[in-house]
């Protein structure tokens, strides 16, 4: 598991000072960039220097609980599924006391960074995402 911290901020949120539930996706988002800067495998690695990108394929997420300016949060970050070509991402997000927020999933698939056509996971960055692999 991976954690990564974070705050709801101004931009997060609408009208009512509340987080506008599709910034959920972001706190995830932003988990996923940090976790995989952890690796080595910062973004701008990955997207300009690999042979390879993943991109995401489906999201879905629950909002649990309202969430408002200045709240601290941490986002832990699993693996759920790593396949040939694709893997699931799983997000708890949790305010900071302990209660449970949001929950988010992701699907990536790993393209050729040249053509752009689905390849297999390659060795290196499937060993990072089975050391997060929760059954």
């Amino acid at each position: 598991m991976y954690i990564s911290h974070n705050k709801v901020r101004m931009h997060d949120t609408d009208m009512a000072g509340i987080l506008y539930f599709p910034r959920q996706f972001r706190f995830a988002h932003d988990a996923l960039e940090d976790w995989v800067e952890s690796e080595g495998l910062g973004f701008n690695q990955v997207f300009h220097h690999e042979k390879f990108v993943f991109v995401i394929v489906h999201a879905e997420a629950d909002y649990l609980v309202s969430l408002q300016v200045g709240n601290k949060l941490e986002v832990h970050l699993t693996i759920e599924r790593v396949g040939t070509s694709a893997f699931t991402v799983n997000y708890r997000i949790y305010k900071e006391n302990q209660q449970l927020v949001g929950t988010a999933k992701t699907v990536h698939v790993t393209l050729d960074a040249t053509t752009r056509q689905k390849i297999e996971i390659p060795k290196k960055f499937r060993e990072i995402l089975e050391k997060h692999l929760v059954a």
